[in-house]
């Protein structure tokens, strides 16, 4: 007890509040041991799927599959029922489910593919902001019919994107009332951004793919005409001189063309069987290493 307000006062009011201090210290430092170990798992299990889905993302693959395998690690990790990925095309400004999980066929059916301005997807892509929506009180305007009818109680969607532009997005849907924090919600937009990275990937990869066979197409056309339609004139106009000849009862003249016709003629079956077997070879991982 502080009984004077001199200095042996002041000193047992400093001990004191010092003892008050280290109860309440020593009173939370077990709960706040707990909280501290609660938020390093919880980062550590994030870090451990960015690394994941990066690392199956930078697999070559094709989109249906690399949609396929995120959404089972998302929702897998994120403990979620169902889930979907969409892809936007511009161009009619439609959203295509490209694959799904947990979903029923009547709800696959009915969303296929719908138009931007519908249901919570059409509001991500107008507003570029994920959307987490409890189905028992959307906002007003929202139609979440189908989510209602197929039994879930919170639905989300998240963005799919590539440099800023919209490739597509992803819905999670939980059966049971489900709130997602702040950190989650940053953690599944970035992964949003890595499967729209994939994705561009893959597709610039199939142009690459669709201008080397029309490079090679080009090529064969430029070769045909240099050789084969070359070739061809030649012939023709040695058949219109060997019916000159024979016309004009000339048949040394027209065995003498004959004879040009039959070289003309092999050199083009030559030259035939030499394009196709330039265009029929196949490079080898072995001739890369010679």
């Amino acid at each position: 007890p502080v009984r004077a307000n001199d200095e042996l006062g002041d000193l047992a009011d400093g001990f004191n509040q010092m003892a008050t201090h280290l109860q309440t210290l020593y009173s939370t430092l077990e709960e706040r041991v707990e909280a501290k170990t609660r938020s390093l798992a919880e980062r550590n299990r994030e870090l451990g799927l960015l690394y994941e889905i990066t690392a199956f993302l930078g697999e070559p693959a094709a989109v249906e599959t690399l949609c396929k395998g995120f959404l089972t690690r998302v929702r897998t990790a994120m403990g979620a029922d169902a889930g979907s990925v969409r892809l936007y095309v511009a161009a009619t400004d439609q959203l295509y489910l490209t694959t799904h999980e947990g979903l029923t066929a009547e709800f696959v059916a009915r969303e296929a593919s719908m138009s931007c301005g519908d249901c919570l997807c059409g509001e991500l892509i107008e507003t570029g902001i994920p959307v987490v929506f409890d189905t028992a009180s959307p906002p007003p305007g929202m139609k979440l019919r189908n989510c209602i009818r197929e039994g879930f109680a919170t639905a989300t969607a998240f963005n799919v994107l590539y440099n800023r532009q919209r490739v597509g997005l992803f819905n999670l849907y939980f059966r049971e009332p489900h709130a997602v924090s702040e950190q989650e919600l940053n953690l599944l937009e970035t992964l949003g951004q890595h499967l729209g990275v994939a994705i561009e990937n893959q597709r610039l990869r199939s142009r690459e793919k669709q201008l080397a066979v029309s490079e090679e197409r080009n090529l064969l056309a430029q070769e045909l005409h240099d050789s084969i339609a070359q070739g061809l004139a030649f012939l023709n106009i040695q058949v219109q001189l060997l019916q000159d000849s024979l016309r004009k009862g000339r048949a040394e003249e027209a065995m003498q063309t004959a004879g040009q016709l039959r070289e003309g003629v092999q050199e083009s079956y030559d030259d035939v069987r030499e394009l196709l077997v330039q265009f029929r070879t196949r490079m080898h991982q072995s001739d890369l290493d010679t």
